[in-house]
């Protein structure tokens, strides 16, 4: 499961490398001058004030200290301090600068120096929140300290404000035990916001010539089904209840599920394994149903210590079996693998990863080199046994919501070589403002590119796992038309950005076992009648009406409107799917062009407040058909706040 969804960013390694200057100079030429821009921040050596740093708002949290002090300083005479004991570990206490008028578009650089006494933990670091009035819409999280004793060394954060910001905050931040020093912060405007969109028309063109992606791999979502186990059965689920479900999940058509997998279910003692244990019986059945439906799996471990057999040695301090059984817990999974696929006939099941987000707890992190070594033991059992040609091995994983900088998961693996993985794959909850989602796509894809071998294509990129913030099981937001939107524009922007694949959290509300519901589904619960929430219209339309492997191909504006997402799909037939969401509070009129010789008829449906509202439990019906030829450019109307899609598919 998902642990509670935070910041996460992990320490840096110092050794930026070619492909990390590559990254880091593509992605923000204008750092290279940066020196040049004016320091944003008043008071950014703390020179000014008494207990407290004049013009700074101290964000005091239970067991920490925040203060301004003379006895230590980069620069000057005074510096701040920030000191959190076992309590206050716990929680996030920072030092914060506001900055008001603020504009969409606009790109940030910082920088403060940081030095640290007996640290653990994740340690000090920058952070970047983009507000409106006291709403957190997004942030970006930089670079971190180092842990236990360190001298003065400079962290680094960019960022890009998205749709809605009126103000940010620059944050100096700890999440760990020890002493945090900070000096000499700096904040810089390294990009003006583009021109504001303030019209009510634009020429959208397809380009099927521009390939953002060759291959799509599909969307879907984290779908755990549990609904023959005993923890489903005592809450009154049914025969009729699953079948409903399932009619469901058939009209959605997705391509791809992930599915969790529990140790326990299959191998509860070493060499003893329990194909017919109730929750093998149930894992095998959703397979089984997804396969009727011509959807993949993704089999994903937990990967934690609640989630391996007692024989794996557990060790509530790690994310990994003892030592002397993680070699048994590879050949385990292998097992499960061979079985699924060659005893149960499961050749749907075509993805496996590891384990879940190694990296989503800094206090018991999985060593990279232990990582990479068990994944190259994956590749190689599954070589041994003639399965890897069937099954594609999806690496990293990784959790972290700042760009790929030196020193986060993602790039502490990716530079360490994937000669064993077919994909990399990444997870975020940290981009509700769903701009700042393009450099963190980018970054990681600069960093899969300069591993690729010489003339061959870098691997592809998935996201596995994304939604906005709340907790393992619930989400504040997903009961709105907002979230719902916002699942699409997700997917809309990721697309664009050449992600090949896009899987949400969650398909819908279950219990994981007694005590824990999953509530962060696309349709709610029995005691609720499985009421669908607003995200599975949107939601819905996409897995429905894109196919796997279409080719991802670029639809551009003129003139520029920030507000106006949109992406085409070319199915492998040669169909095309059209995706735009407009993110504007108004309307706005569209004259479509390109992608098609000849005159083709695309129908359209409409994800809006309205259509919302008159679709009961049925998924969204067409509202129109529109022809789509090169001398003749048809109209259409994005209506405000609105997801559109436009498709030949049936």
């Amino acid at each position: 499961m998902t642990p509670s969804l935070r910041i996460r960013s992990t320490a840096w390694n110092p050794t930026l490398g070619l492909a990390g200057l590559l990254v880091f100079f593509c992605l923000f030429p204008s750092a290279r001058a940066a020196e040049a821009e004016p320091n944003l921040i008043a008071n950014p050596s703390f020179e000014q004030g008494t207990e407290q740093p004049a013009g700074w708002q101290a964000l005091i949290t239970a067991g920490a200290t925040l203060e301004r002090v003379t006895s230590m300083a980069h620069t000057g005479s005074a510096a701040i301090h920030i000191r959190c004991d076992a309590q206050g570990a716990k929680e996030y206490p920072a030092f914060k600068f506001r900055l008001d008028q603020v504009k969409p578009g606009e790109q940030y650089r910082g920088s403060v120096w940081v030095r640290t006494q007996g640290l653990i933990g994740r340690g000090g670091f920058p952070v970047i929140e983009y507000n409106r009035g006291n709403e957190r819409l997004s942030y970006s999280a930089g670079q971190n300290s180092p842990l236990g004793d360190s001298e003065w060394r400079q962290l680094i954060i960019f960022g890009e404000v998205p749709e809605g910001t009126t103000e940010i905050f620059f944050c100096l931040m700890v999440h760990g035990q020890g002493d945090v020093y900070f000096d000499d912060a700096r904040l810089e405007r390294v990009k003006e916001a583009p021109p504001p969109f303030n019209g009510d028309r634009l020429h959208l063109t397809l380009h099927p010539e521009r390939v953002l992606c060759p291959d799509f791999l599909g969307c879907g979502a984290q779908g755990d089904y549990f609904l023959t186990c005993d923890f489903n059965t005592s809450h009154g689920v049914t025969q009729a209840d699953r079948d409903l479900v399932n009619a469901r999940v058939a009209a959605m058509r997705p391509q791809l599920m992930r599915t969790f997998f529990n140790y326990k279910w299959w191998e509860p003692e070493e060499g003893r394994q329990t194909p017919d244990s109730q929750e093998m019986r149930d894992y095998v059945g959703w397979c089984r149903f997804l396969k009727s439906i011509d959807c993949q799996v993704l089999v994903n471990p937990f990967g934690d210590y609640f989630a391996y057999s007692s024989w794996m040695q557990l060790d509530p301090s790690s994310k990994l079996p003892g030592p002397a059984k993680r070699e048994a817990m590879v050949r385990s999974l292998v097992d499960l693998l061979e079985h699924l696929r060659h005893k149960e006939g499961l050749d749907n099941v075509r993805y496996v990863a590891l384990m879940n987000e190694p990296d989503n707890d800094d206090w018991r992190r999985v060593d990279p080199d232990e990582f990479v070594r068990l994944y190259r033991l994956l590749d190689h059992m599954l070589r041994q046994r003639g399965l890897r040609d069937e099954i594609r091995v999806i690496a990293v994983d990784g959790s972290d919501w700042s760009l790929a900088y030196p020193g986060t998961w993602f790039h502490e693996i990716v530079t360490r070589g994937l000669d064993y993985a077919d994909a990399c794959a990444v997870h975020t909850y940290g981009h509700k403002g769903v701009p700042s989602l393009m450099p963190w796509i980018r970054s990681r894809r600069e960093l899969i590119q300069a591993q690729a071998p010489a003339g061959r294509p870098p691997l592809p990129l998935m996201i596995t796992e994304f939604n906005t913030y709340g907790d393992t099981f619930t989400n504040p937001e997903n009961h709105t038309y907002e979230n719902g939107l916002f699942l699409a524009d997700f997917a809309v922007t990721a697309l664009r950005e050449g992600t090949a694949s896009v899987l949400m959290w969650c398909l819908f509300d279950t219990q994981y076992d007694d005590q824990h519901r999953q509530e962060y589904g696309l349709w709610r619960y029995k005691d609720a009648d499985w009421a669908p929430r607003p995200g599975f219209y949107s939601w819905s339309l996409l897995t429905r009406f894109t196919r796997r492997g279409s080719r991802i191909v670029a639809v551009e504006s003129e003139p520029a409107a920030p507000g106006v997402r949109a992406v085409a799909l070319v199915s492998p037939e040669g169909k095309q799917t059209v995706l735009a969401v407009n993110r504007y509070h108004r309307p706005i009129e569209v004259k479509l062009t390109g992608g098609s010789s000849g005159p083709i008829e695309l129908r359209r449906y409409e994800f809006t407040r309205t259509a919302v509202a008159q679709a009961g439990a049925q998924m969204l019906s067409p509202a129109g058909i529109l022809t789509l030829g090169r001398d003749a450019p048809p109209s259409l109307i994005l209506p405000a706040e609105s997801f559109v899609l436009l498709t030949e598919l049936e």
